[in-house]
């Protein structure tokens, strides 16, 4: 008769007692602890999981347990376990399947915040109601004025001619009555340009003052319309914000707004869009410009200004693109090719296109 030594513990004081398990007949099994002997049918105790080499414990319905080193005597002894727990124990005798589980779940986090939280931040965004985009974008922006953000320096005059400039470029678009233009001192902050998630367009002085002339600013005006369009601010601020905002949103709780007005403000003057976001606004900037009879090139030399003629990252290579935002010299290069194929389109007698629509957006 073969029988496993351990400890018993009678569940009602720490101490233990040497023990041994033995099985007398088929069918019956004998604790021996001390002076106390107790038989019982195999399927009246739970026998804990196994786990690595851990020991294993002998539950009983009075409370006490009986620990025992893993042998394949329990499995001969005790009722078989269930497939779950039978493939569980099989993969934790096996280092390959342990490797191979590690990748997959290092593969899936990744996936989930490069691709899943991208897309749901995308289907979320066209159902955030408009008042709760202006609570967000109010609070944001209150959080950068006098902090970053000062009142404007320029004269009512100046401000008025690139609102009506503004405002006729953008007027026909399919989100273009949200769009307005507002003008902040930001000497901390210098030559920058961004659009809140209600449509209210903030361009700094400084860069104002860069500009060469009123089809620059345009063009970086159509930038900004771009991410207005395609939702790119909230968007990009329910990813930041992670999942649970935008689990939220889905099932009506927004009491996640507190967190994206905290997160907007770093978003649009630290981190900015992604690489994805920001492709997509200059390509809807550069048809925007064209068809409003302005050159794309314009985008090229206020970008070329505001970078140092793009050298600056123009020579990463590949290295440029593990940076948040695509090298300024390869927006340059894309600016000026789409001025180009304008160009010849004129040549050749194009005629003059529909506005520009915001479809459906890409993902990061």
């Amino acid at each position: 008769m073969s029988e496993l030594p351990g400890t018993w513990y009678d569940g009602r004081s720490s101490r233990g007692l040497p023990a041994r398990l033995e099985s007398p007949a088929p069918g019956r099994l004998r604790l021996v602890a001390g002076d106390q002997v107790r038989e019982f049918d195999p399927g009246s105790v739970q026998l804990s999981p196994r786990l690595g080499r851990l020991a294993r414990q002998l539950r009983f319905a009075d409370g006490g347990h009986l620990e025992v080193e893993d042998s394949p005597l329990l499995d001969d002894w005790l009722p078989a376990r269930n497939r779950f727990e039978a493939g569980v124990d099989w993969l934790e005798r096996r280092r390959a399947a342990v490797l191979s589980a590690t990748v997959g779940l290092v593969v899936g986090v990744w996936a989930f915040f490069q691709l899943g939280l991208p897309w749901m931040a995308r289907e979320v965004a066209p159902l955030v109601p408009a008042p709760i985009e202006n609570t967000i974008s109010k609070q944001g922006l209150a959080l950068l004025d006098g902090r970053l953000l000062e009142p404007t320096r320029l004269s009512a005059a100046r401000r008025e001619s690139l609102q009506i400039q503004f405002r006729e470029m953008t007027r026909q678009l399919p989100r273009g009555d949200g769009l307005r233009l507002d003008f902040r001192h930001a000497p901390g902050l210098g030559p920058n340009a961004f659009v809140l998630p209600n449509g209210q367009v903030v361009m700094t002085d400084q860069l104002v003052g860069l500009a060469q002339d009123d089809e620059e600013l345009l063009a970086v005006l159509a930038h900004e319309a771009g991410h207005h369009e395609h939702r790119h601010g909230l968007r990009r601020a329910l990813e930041k914000s992670a999942m649970l905002v935008v689990v939220g949103f889905l099932f009506g709780d927004v009491s996640g707004t507190g967190a994206l007005s905290v997160s907007l403000p770093v978003l649009l003057v630290e981190q900015g869009f992604s690489r994805g976001h920001e492709r997509e606004a200059d390509a809807f900037a550069f048809g925007l410009l064209a068809d409003r009879g302005y050159s794309p090139e314009a985008f090229a030399r206020i970008m070329g200004r505001m970078s140092g003629d793009g050298e600056s990252d123009r020579g990463l290579g590949p290295v440029g693109y593990l940076t948040s935002h695509p090298p300024s010299g390869e927006r340059m290069d894309a600016a000026r090719a789409a001025a180009k194929k304008d160009q010849a389109g004129k040549e050749n007698g194009r005629a003059p296109k529909d506005p520009p629509v915001a479809e459906q957006a890409s993902g990061d």
